[in-house]
Protein backbone atom coordinates (compact mmCIF):
# COMPACT_ATOMS: atom_id res chain seq x y z
CA UNK A 1 0.00 0.00 0.00
CA UNK A 2 1.36 3.67 -0.81
CA UNK A 3 2.74 5.48 1.80
CA UNK A 4 3.51 9.41 1.17
CA UNK A 5 5.76 9.32 4.12
CA UNK A 6 7.87 5.85 3.34
CA UNK A 7 7.85 7.00 -0.58
CA UNK A 8 9.03 10.13 0.00
CA UNK A 9 11.99 9.72 2.40
CA UNK A 10 14.90 9.08 -0.14
CA UNK A 11 13.56 12.57 -2.61
CA UNK A 12 13.76 14.16 0.67
CA UNK A 13 17.59 13.65 2.09
CA UNK A 14 18.85 15.94 1.09
CA UNK A 15 16.97 18.56 3.49
CA UNK A 16 17.77 15.55 6.75
CA UNK A 17 19.14 17.84 9.56
CA UNK A 18 19.77 14.53 11.68
CA UNK A 19 18.45 11.65 12.20
CA UNK A 20 18.07 9.73 15.82
CA UNK A 21 17.63 5.99 16.80
CA UNK A 22 13.65 5.65 15.34
CA UNK A 23 13.51 9.48 13.91
CA UNK A 24 14.31 11.55 10.79
CA UNK A 25 14.15 15.10 11.18
CA UNK A 26 14.35 17.28 7.76
CA UNK A 27 13.96 21.33 6.85
CA UNK A 28 10.45 21.79 5.69
CA UNK A 29 12.23 22.77 1.87
CA UNK A 30 8.38 23.79 0.24
CA UNK A 31 7.74 26.32 3.23
CA UNK A 32 9.79 28.34 5.63
CA UNK A 33 7.09 30.96 6.79
CA UNK A 34 7.98 29.99 10.41
CA UNK A 35 11.73 29.99 10.20
CA UNK A 36 13.23 26.60 10.95
CA UNK A 37 10.02 24.33 9.90
CA UNK A 38 10.37 20.96 9.97
CA UNK A 39 8.96 17.34 9.77
CA UNK A 40 10.37 14.36 12.30
CA UNK A 41 9.35 11.29 10.77
CA UNK A 42 8.98 7.51 12.45
CA UNK A 43 11.43 6.07 10.98
CA UNK A 44 9.24 2.39 10.95
CA UNK A 45 6.33 2.61 8.81
CA UNK A 46 3.50 2.81 11.89
CA UNK A 47 -0.26 4.52 11.73
CA UNK A 48 -1.42 5.56 14.78
CA UNK A 49 0.52 7.35 17.72
CA UNK A 50 -0.67 5.55 20.37
CA UNK A 51 1.31 2.59 19.07
CA UNK A 52 4.58 4.10 19.53
CA UNK A 53 6.72 2.19 21.45
CA UNK A 54 8.77 3.57 24.65
CA UNK A 55 11.91 3.91 23.26
CA UNK A 56 10.28 5.69 20.30
CA UNK A 57 8.82 8.39 22.63
CA UNK A 58 11.68 8.53 24.50
CA UNK A 59 13.37 8.90 21.13
CA UNK A 60 11.17 11.62 20.18
CA UNK A 61 11.51 13.72 23.40
CA UNK A 62 15.49 13.69 23.00
CA UNK A 63 14.89 15.16 19.36
CA UNK A 64 12.50 18.23 20.59
CA UNK A 65 14.89 18.92 22.80
CA UNK A 66 17.84 18.47 20.64
CA UNK A 67 16.21 20.58 17.84
CA UNK A 68 14.50 23.07 20.08
CA UNK A 69 17.89 23.93 21.39
CA UNK A 70 19.36 24.45 18.71
CA UNK A 71 16.55 26.46 16.77
CA UNK A 72 16.67 29.02 20.17
CA UNK A 73 20.34 29.49 19.48
CA UNK A 74 20.16 29.86 15.91
CA UNK A 75 17.15 31.84 15.59
CA UNK A 76 16.02 33.24 18.92
CA UNK A 77 12.53 31.06 19.02
CA UNK A 78 10.31 32.06 21.46
CA UNK A 79 8.32 28.50 21.77
CA UNK A 80 7.39 25.67 19.36
CA UNK A 81 4.32 24.13 17.87
CA UNK A 82 4.56 20.41 17.77
CA UNK A 83 1.53 18.96 16.11
CA UNK A 84 0.83 15.37 14.41
CA UNK A 85 -2.32 16.06 12.37
CA UNK A 86 -2.11 12.72 9.82
CA UNK A 87 -5.23 14.01 7.95
CA UNK A 88 -4.12 13.45 4.41
CA UNK A 89 -3.47 10.06 4.59
CA UNK A 90 -7.43 10.37 5.12
CA UNK A 91 -8.20 11.94 1.76
CA UNK A 92 -7.64 8.23 -0.08
CA UNK A 93 -9.67 4.57 0.42
CA UNK A 94 -8.04 2.97 1.97
CA UNK A 95 -5.85 5.42 4.40
CA UNK A 96 -2.08 4.66 4.85
CA UNK A 97 -1.14 6.95 8.03
CA UNK A 98 2.40 7.50 8.69
CA UNK A 99 3.38 8.70 12.20
CA UNK A 100 5.14 12.32 11.67
CA UNK A 101 5.39 15.33 13.70
CA UNK A 102 4.98 19.13 12.10
CA UNK A 103 7.39 21.68 14.00
CA UNK A 104 6.48 24.92 13.81
CA UNK A 105 9.40 27.34 15.77
CA UNK A 106 7.07 30.76 16.88
CA UNK A 107 8.77 33.93 17.25
CA UNK A 108 8.21 36.96 19.05
CA UNK A 109 9.80 39.15 17.07
CA UNK A 110 11.08 39.84 13.23
CA UNK A 111 13.73 37.76 12.25
CA UNK A 112 16.52 38.47 9.69
CA UNK A 113 18.43 35.62 8.22
CA UNK A 114 20.20 35.63 4.72
CA UNK A 115 18.53 38.69 3.94
CA UNK A 116 15.22 37.55 4.42
CA UNK A 117 12.81 38.97 6.82
CA UNK A 118 10.98 36.08 9.22
CA UNK A 119 7.99 37.93 11.01
CA UNK A 120 5.48 35.60 12.73
CA UNK A 121 2.42 38.03 13.05
CA UNK A 122 0.20 35.47 15.03
CA UNK A 123 2.64 35.03 17.88
CA UNK A 124 0.66 33.96 20.68
CA UNK A 125 -2.46 32.76 18.53
CA UNK A 126 -2.83 29.25 16.45
CA UNK A 127 -1.10 29.42 13.36
CA UNK A 128 -1.81 30.70 10.20
CA UNK A 129 -1.42 27.16 8.30
CA UNK A 130 -2.24 28.81 4.96
CA UNK A 131 0.84 31.23 5.28
CA UNK A 132 3.25 30.09 3.17
CA UNK A 133 7.53 30.93 2.16
CA UNK A 134 9.18 28.98 -0.13
CA UNK A 135 12.55 30.40 -0.06
CA UNK A 136 15.01 30.42 -2.67
CA UNK A 137 16.81 27.45 -2.90
CA UNK A 138 20.11 29.22 -1.73
CA UNK A 139 18.53 30.83 1.35
CA UNK A 140 16.81 27.06 2.25
CA UNK A 141 20.23 25.84 1.93
CA UNK A 142 21.97 28.76 4.91
CA UNK A 143 19.10 27.99 6.87
CA UNK A 144 20.02 23.58 6.79
CA UNK A 145 23.71 24.74 7.14
CA UNK A 146 23.18 27.17 9.76
CA UNK A 147 20.71 24.61 11.52
CA UNK A 148 23.69 21.72 11.26
CA UNK A 149 26.00 23.52 12.37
Amino acid sequence: MRCDICDTIDIYKKYEIFETDHWVLLLRNDDQAYLGRGIARLKRHCGDIAELNESEWRDLLQLIKRYEAIIRKKFGASLFNWTCLMNDAFKVTPANPHVHFHVRPRYKGKVEFAGVIFEDKEFGHHYDNKKKFEPPQDVLEKILMAIKN
